[in-house]
């Protein structure tokens, strides 16, 4: 009995090793994929690069001081060793609400892709893996949702509930569940009649264990792929919504409010709309090339 036992235990160990050398072996794939695309590892760069100035900004830069204290003796004053980027309309530093505006943007954007995926998982595995009248009920409703515009969506949310960081985050999380939704659900209905699937349900194990513990974890590929495309889509909504005054408000510095206090003096100093300008389009390309590059890793046939 004692020595069935220790087989048994010792089979299930070897098991286990198996399966977490096939996933660290799956994940060296991938990345030496990923690092063939040139362009990706620029994006990726620059990306770590901003996430790491917008983390430890705080570090270096006083808020009050430097971010939102007005100073009229210093207003409109050009690039200098003093202010890298110059300064505003109101005598503050835009180096400083710059990167303060990269901790605003990109952690509104990743809250905004954790609820959206949270979201589609919950709706999207529910409808997949249940279907019949279910999936029809949860679908019907994710139509509706998709027949609104993304943008159209979240400014009428923004408009109904008012302008703060929780409603711009709620209202495009809202408008963004529906696609991942779509994307889940496809993923799992391609999955859930394999052969290891049909093994779990014989083992005895329930729903819910499937679908998270066999189901999702082999369905991260486009999850994952869609996931950097819809931050760097969502860091341009934001900035689009502060561009109107329905996103971040002030005295919170954010890339597309800069924009929009600058477009009085794009002429005289167009110094001031630069800045916020390539900032979004550096954080939209490199999340962009990011994805692609995931994408062409993750991809069974671009491998081969």
């Amino acid at each position: 009995m004692s020595e069935n036992t220790n087989k048994t235990i010792s089979d299930a160990e070897r098991a286990a090793r198996r399966a977490k050398y096939k996933k660290k072996s799956e994940l060296a794939v991938v990345w030496r994929q990923f690092k063939k695309n040139k362009l990706a590892l620029f994006g990726l760069f620059v990306i770590v690069i901003m996430v790491i100035l917008a983390l430890t900004a705080p570090l270096f830069i006083d808020f009050e001081k430097d971010v939102i204290e007005q100073n009229v003796m210093n207003r409109l004053q050009g690039p200098s060793s003093e202010h890298l980027l110059g300064t505003d309309a109101y005598g503050r530093d835009i180096l400083c609400r710059l990167l303060w505006a990269a901790r605003v943007s990109m952690f509104t954007g990743f809250t905004v892709i954790a609820i959206g995926i949270v979201g589609g998982i919950i709706l999207g595995a529910t409808a997949g893996y249940l279907g019949g009248v279910v999936d029809n009920l949860i679908m019907r409703f994710i139509d509706i949702f998709l027949a609104i515009p993304f943008t159209l969506m979240a400014i009428s949310i923004v408009a109904t509930l008012g302008n703060s960081i929780p409603n711009l985050v709620l209202a495009l999380s809202l408008a963004l569940i529906p696609k991942f939704t779509r994307i889940i659900r496809s993923s799992v209905i391609g999955l859930k009649g394999q052969e290891f699937i049909e093994a779990a349900k014989l083992c005895g194990a329930s729903g819910p264990v499937i679908v998270l513990k066999h189901i999702i974890p082999n369905a991260l590929g486009p999850i994952i792929v869609e996931a950097t495309l819809a931050v760097a889509r969502t860091i341009i909504d934001i900035a689009g919504l502060s561009f109107i005054g329905l996103g971040i408000q002030p005295p919170n510095p954010e890339w597309g409010a800069m924009l929009s206090d600058a477009r009085k003096y794009m002429i005289q100093y167009p110094y001031l709309i630069m800045s916020p300008g390539i900032a979004i389009i550096l954080t939209a390309a490199s999340l962009t090339l990011i994805g692609d590059g995931l994408r062409d890793a993750l991809d069974p046939k671009m491998r081969n």
